[in-house]
């Protein structure tokens, strides 16, 4: 027969229960007595049976049947009948009442637990006691027999808990599901715990507001939850609780309670003497933290302990007294000598009196001395004047000739830099333009009654050789640089706009009678051979695309960014916050006693770009971090950025790498330059894993953690890497890849320019980075998703006061196989004399997703001249290295880079590592914190644990990352691990 609902929970219920509790030892009274007829009844008679007992509402426990009794008086026949049908195996005897002469019959039923599990009624299994005699039969109440179970685990076990004296806490218990209803209570360090009902505590206190305090403190609500009105000392212990019902008795985990006291500063002592007798200085007083002290691991007191205040007593007067006499000078030529004297033994102070006397003293020399200096004195005289002069002289000569020799040299260097940067000027002249522009080419692209008319640049020349083409002859070198053989770095690719003149100029040179359509014809199919737009459509390649000499100076000097730090074997946190690219370098990742130099950098140049297969979109920075041949004991964490939109479940993502040596090729780049046919240097990109497929555990293969907007990549072989995508094959719909339109606004206001970028951080800064150095002001930017659909990107920009509109496309493949960082599209503005403000709004959309696309909307001052020529701001970018005054960043504020010591983290595998039988060791940790793609990564670990920690704190950086963690440990079950995390942080954490 099918088995009642229920049966699977019982079965669980019954297993490993420790102790067995008979019937009559359980309070029944929660339910209904027994039916008893008085002595009255039975006298006074009647003609039908009349039930001196009937059964109540019972449970099988365990083994142990049910007993139902019935007792009824002038009865023939009592018997059971449960569900409907007779129960045949009832125990019937019979008795007459000595007091009333009265026929009693009396009958028992058992009732087995198979019997109410192979009930499958839709209600409860049901007996009922049926009484007959001739003139007729009663039934009584019916009752329900059920299986009384008790589960084993706590739907919400308590957790232990960290208070401060004083305030008020609450252990919450949800306990085991039961039939019946469990009953809980507390135990404290093992044995019952007082506590007093939620309403009888309220009217206790109401009544009298001392009583709780003088009791134990604790009050136990309705749902079984302890509650503490004001924490203690005293009550510190471990809380288990205990629920009790017929079938079993359950008792939870311990939870320990921690009452700790935040420390408190002592009264101020008083101030001590100032340090010196007189002048400036400093009295101090202290103060103790033992108001109360620290307890259990609480707050230690905040602020100073000794506080200092300057001091200035007076000082007395000091009068001043005389040195004693220098020696009699020699006789000069008018035959006297002198000596004399200071007032510095000791000096005056403080208002003291002044010498009193003279210091100088001239006295005559005697007759034979005077008689010396007469007949050799003036001649030894004017030979010692004229030696000083001579030396006098020397030393004017020496230092006017070094003078000389170092404006001779700076004038030298001044010259040949000027002409230098002459020769540069010159390198780049623009050609002599054959025509001259119509008087009437402005009205037809702009009518004279518009305020201001927005114009692309593309239209604009489009307009100029439409109506020149047939009519004015074309120089070899127009529209375009002439430019010699120059020295470029070895990445820098060849503008386009130097292999359209080079190739126009051999074309014309073959045959002169080309005509105008052919020859700009083959214009475009030489620039269609160019390396970097072999794969683009001739209508794909505008002119927004080909910088001008500053937009690649620009781009050259915004290469990338790029923080190095030599590290130990205690480990770093490389960070550039700018761009959303970090490196976590654990503790014991570099061999001991060893130091390495490591770098982490966004590669931002275009030769940088993967070129991936067809059908494949890049989806991150180009990141890089090494070096490659660098010795690592333990992988490194980096963590960057991707605009995949995850949520649709369309992409099928993969990571690529390749190798760059970052110093080899910055040192060829500038002593090398390009080579005759022009091609820059390809480099090779392979892809190393499936994102979210099934990974191989090969030697060196990196562990990849794919979150919402960002990649956290383990690898033991630094390299540079990149994240790229496809649309899914197997899944249904489109890909959606997270776009960034970026608008900014020239220096003069005659141009808008709006980038359509990456949605990452990184890109967005690269391109900033390229207009701030061209005097660009920043608008706004916004993201917007672009569905691998095929249908172009369309971008309008309308003038909000007279309404007029121009519109933009970008070609789908532009976008999707782009080998930019960026694609450009410019609007000019023409400015009506007198207009002040001019205010635009820009519409982005893709064709078929109209209602998906975005809006930002323009105010540009016309007056207000973008003045931001200044210096170039430095990368902010840090290093936080472990370890006592080691942190060095030009951030204001770091987060801490690890949180674990090494004998925290120790502790914490020691406990996790070994295989557990109920499964709560590092597998379930890398389930809780949801790094469970890939477990055999893991398993292939020394330690596990270590390596999921490791993982752990380069993905979670906030401040309630440690809480989360032990809150993760508590539900495993793992106490102590828990213990042991909280015992090392404190309890706050």
């Amino acid at each position: 027969m099918k088995k009642s609902v229920g049966t699977k929970e019982e079965d669980d219920a019954e297993e490993d229960d420790e102790e067995s509790y008979p019937v009559e030892d359980y309070d029944y009274g929660d339910y209904e007595t027994a039916t008893i007829t008085s002595d009255t009844d039975l006298i006074a008679g009647g003609s039908l049976p009349i039930f001196l007992a009937e059964p109540v509402d019972t449970f099988v426990v365990k083994g142990k049947p049910a007993t139902l009794h019935c007792r009824a008086a002038h009865a023939l026949q009592v018997y059971f009948r449960c569900n409907g049908d007779r129960a045949e195996r009832s125990q019937q005897q019979d008795f007459v009442d000595p007091r009333t002469g009265t026929r009693v019959v009396e009958v028992e039923l058992n009732v087995t637990r198979n019997e109410v599990e192979e009930y499958f009624g839709r209600e409860r299994f049901k007996c009922e006691c049926v009484a007959w005699s001739g003139p007729g039969q009663i039934r009584g109440q019916p009752a329900t027999v059920e299986v009384a179970y008790l589960k084993k685990h706590f739907l919400s076990p308590p957790y232990s808990l960290s208070v401060e004296v004083g305030r008020n806490a609450e252990l919450r218990c949800s306990p085991p599901l039961g039939v019946p209803s469990p009953k809980v209570y507390w135990l404290r360090n093992g044995s019952p715990l007082e506590t007093a009902a939620a309403g009888e505590a309220s009217a206790s206190a109401d009544a009298n507001p001392n009583e709780m305090s003088s009791a134990t403190g604790f009050v136990q609500s309705a749902d079984g939850h302890l509650l503490l009105g004001e924490a203690e000392l005293r009550h510190q212990g471990n809380y288990s609780c205990v629920a009790e019902n017929i079938a079993a008795r359950r008792v939870s985990e311990p939870a320990v309670l921690t009452v700790y006291v935040n420390g408190g500063w002592s009264s101020w002592s008083g101030w001590s003497e100032c340090s010196v007798r007189c002048g400036r200085g400093v009295q101090k007083r202290t103060r103790t933290c033992t108001n109360p002290v620290p307890i259990n691991g609480g707050q230690t007191c905040p602020g100073p302990a000794t506080q200092r205040v300057e001091c200035n007593p007076s000082c007395p007067a000091v009068d001043g007294r005389w040195s004693t006499w220098t020696s009699w000078s020699a006789c000069g030529p008018d035959c006297s000598r002198v000596r004399r004297r200071s007032c510095n033994d000791p000096p005056p102070s403080n208002g003291g009196r002044l010498c009193q006397g003279k210091d100088v003293i001239v006295e005559s020399c005697s007759a034979d001395r005077c008689n010396a200096l007469g007949q050799d004195g003036p001649r030894v005289f004017k030979e010692a004047t004229r030696a000083v002069d001579y030396r006098n002289i020397l030393a004017l000569w020496i230092t006017l000739s070094l003078a000389a020799i170092i404006l001779a040299v700076t004038t030298i260097f001044f010259v040949r830099l000027m002409r230098r940067k002459e020769r540069m000027e010159a390198l780049y002249g623009v050609a002599r333009l054959d025509f001259r522009r119509p008087g009437d080419l402005a009205k037809s692209v702009v009518s004279k009654n518009e305020r201001s008319v927005l114009t692309s640049d593309r239209r604009l020349e489009h307009v100029i050789d439409e109506s020149n083409a047939a009519r004015l002859p074309r120089s070899c070198s127009e529209h375009h640089y002439d430019v010699p053989q120059l020295s470029l770095p070895s990445t820098t690719r060849p503008s386009p706009s130097s292999s359209v003149t080079r190739s126009s100029c051999k074309n014309s040179q073959r045959g002169r009678g080309m005509s105008d359509n052919e020859e700009g014809r083959s214009s475009r199919s030489t620039y269609q051979a160019n390396p970097e737009s072999t794969n683009e459509d001739d209508d794909e390649q505008d002119d927004d695309e080909r910088p001008d000499e500053n937009e690649r100076s620009a781009m050259d000097d915004g290469s990338g960014f790029i923080v190095r730090a030599i590290i130990d074997e205690q480990g770093a946190l490389l960070v550039v916050p700018e761009v959303g690219v970090s490196m976590s370098v654990p503790e014991g990742a570099i061999p001991r006693g060893r130091r390495h130099s490591l770098h982490l950098a966004v590669l931002g140049e275009n030769s940088f770009r993967p070129n991936l297969p067809p059908g494949f979109t890049l989806l991150s920075a180009v990141v890089t971090c090494g070096p490659a041949n660098v010795d690592l004991v333990k992988p490194v964490i980096l963590q960057f950025e991707h605009c995949a939109e995850l949520r649709t479940g369309n992409w099928e993502l993969s990571l690529w790498s390749t190798e760059i040596d970052l110093e080899t090729r910055s040192n060829n780049s500038t002593n090398s330059s390009m080579s005759s046919s022009g091609s820059p240097s390809v480099t090779t990109w392979r892809k190393v894993l499936m994102l979210g497929g099934d990974p191989t555990n090969l030697p060196g293969q990196p562990f990849a953690q794919l979150d919402h907007a960002g990649v956290f990549l383990v690898t033991e072989t630094p390299s540079v890497f990149a994240v790229a995508g496809e649309n899914s094959v197997v899944a249904p719909g489109l890909a959606v890849k997270r776009l960034c339109v970026a608008v900014f606004v020239s220096r003069e206001r005659d141009h808008i320019r709006c980038h359509v970028l990456e949605d990452t951080k990184a890109s967005l800064k690269i391109i900033s980075e390229r207009e701030r150095r061209l005097s660009s002001t920043y608008i706004d930017h916004s993201t917007l998703g672009f569905r691998a659909s095929g249908t172009s990107l369309r971008v309008d920009l309308e003038d909000r006061e007279s309404g007029f509109a121009e519109r933009q496309e970008v070609p789908y493949r532009r976008i999707w196989a782009s080998s930019r960082i960026s694609i450009r599209r410019s609007f000019r503005i023409e400015k009506v004399v007198g207009d002040l403000r001019l205010g635009f709004e820009l519409r982005a959309c893709q064709r078929g997703f109209e209602d998906q696309g975005l809006l930002l909307r323009i105010d540009l001052d016309l007056v207000k001249r973008n003045n931001m020529n200044g210096k170039r701001n430095k990368t902010e970018s840090s290093v936080v290295l472990r370890g006592k005054n080691s942190t060095r960043s030009t951030e204001s504020v770091i987060p801490r880079p690890f949180r674990f010591s090494k004998t925290l983290r120790k502790q914490l595998c020691q406990c996790l590592d070994p295989p557990s039988a109920r499964g709560n060791d590092w597998r379930m940790l890398a389930q809780r914190l949801q790094v469970d793609r890939y477990v055999d990564y893991f398993a292939t670990k020394a330690s596990p644990t270590e390596h999921i920690l490791d993982l752990w704190e380069a993905r979670h950086r906030e401040a309630t990352a440690l809480a989360d963690l032990l809150n993760h440990l508590r539900l495993m079950g793992r106490v102590d691990a828990a213990n042991v995390l909280e015992s090392r942080l404190g309890p706050w954490i």
